[in-house]
């Protein structure tokens, strides 16, 4: 089980009330519970999904249907499906990995530390996109795998992936 661990942004932005957070449990995810953020870039709303132990991160487009506690983890498990398709991981570690996702709730975000890598993501997406020229023109899949191989200070200068691939390995090696 993993949590989905939503900023005020989102918990408003899906009608979540207070009652149906939960407190932080220990995740049996390989990259453990995810917090999500809403943002703009221009015009357009994305949603931010970042691993809490690994850092790794990936974007969505929020798009023209409206976001609700039903549609919010089908977007997570289409996203981080796509995400690790396109690392090139063999569909059995996918799967394994992503196992634990499919029973999930919903929590406040509980790290300042935690959000400020967030925050940190958000501008660092942010400037990417503007840099390739905006929406329009920019390469979205090509920003997610370079921030994911940017390496991170809270992760002794490794990279998001080489955490999440020693994660996932060590959770889907044959006992």
């Amino acid at each position: 089980m993993m949590i989905l661990k939503c900023t005020a942004e989102v918990r408003k932005a899906i009608g979540l009330p207070e009652r149906q957070l939960v407190d932080t449990l220990t995740s049996t995810a390989p990259l453990g519970h995810w917090y999500v953020h809403r943002f703009a870039i221009g015009r357009t709303r994305f949603l931010l999904f970042m691993s809490e132990t690994t850092l790794l991160s990936f974007v969505l487009h929020q798009g023209r249907r409206p976001l609700d506690a039903r549609s919010l983890p089908d977007m997570f498990l289409a996203g981080l499906q796509q995400l690790l398709s396109m690392k090139d991981l063999d569909a059995v570690a996918i799967a394994q990995t992503m196992a634990p996702c499919h029973t999930g709730l919903f929590g406040k975000t509980d790290s300042r530390k935690t959000l400020g890598s967030m925050n940190d993501l958000v501008r660092c997406y942010t400037v990417s996109v503007e840099a390739q020229g905006g929406l329009a023109s920019c390469n979205l899949t090509d920003i997610i795998m370079r921030l994911n191989a940017m390496p991170q200070r809270r992760l002794d200068w490794a990279t998001s992936w080489d955490v999440a691939r020693a994660q996932i390995e060590r959770a889907t090696a044959p006992d």
